[in-house]
């Protein structure tokens, strides 16, 4: 159970410096662990000009040398794009999609490093 909280506090710093990165980037929070059935997504984000909405993958490692973008495999691609499509087909506000991932290396006593994929999954 330890390992698993661990893991969680982990993913969640991620995605939290993942957010204020985007975030000084001029994207603007829309949701933050959105579910959608049994799709989910850390991130849903405004682009800057506001006319692309971003779903945002978000991978988190404690190793410097690990690459967690790696990590995201065709069944987390296919359920990312579901939830795009399902998020394009709601009322409101249509705009463009795009699927980024954002992998952060968040080695103990050192600050994180941050690579940014933009439309890293195509499909939406």
């Amino acid at each position: 159970m330890a390992r698993f909280t661990e893991l969680a506090e982990l993913a969640r710093r991620g995605e939290n410096a993942a957010r204020v990165f985007l975030e000084n980037r001029g994207y603007e929070l829309c949701a933050q662990n959105l579910r959608v059935g049994s799709d989910e997504a850390d991130l849903v984000m405004r682009s800057p000009d506001g006319k692309t909405l971003v779903v945002v993958e978000v991978k988190t490692r404690s190793s410097s040398d690990s690459r967690p973008e790696e990590r995201v495999d065709a069944a987390k691609e296919r359920s990312l794009v579901r939830l795009a499509r399902s998020l394009a087909r709601r009322g409101g506000v249509r705009l463009p999609l795009r699927i980024d991932v954002v992998a952060v290396n968040m080695p103990t006593n050192a600050p994180p490093t941050i690579r940014w994929f933009e439309d890293a999954v195509a499909g939406t």
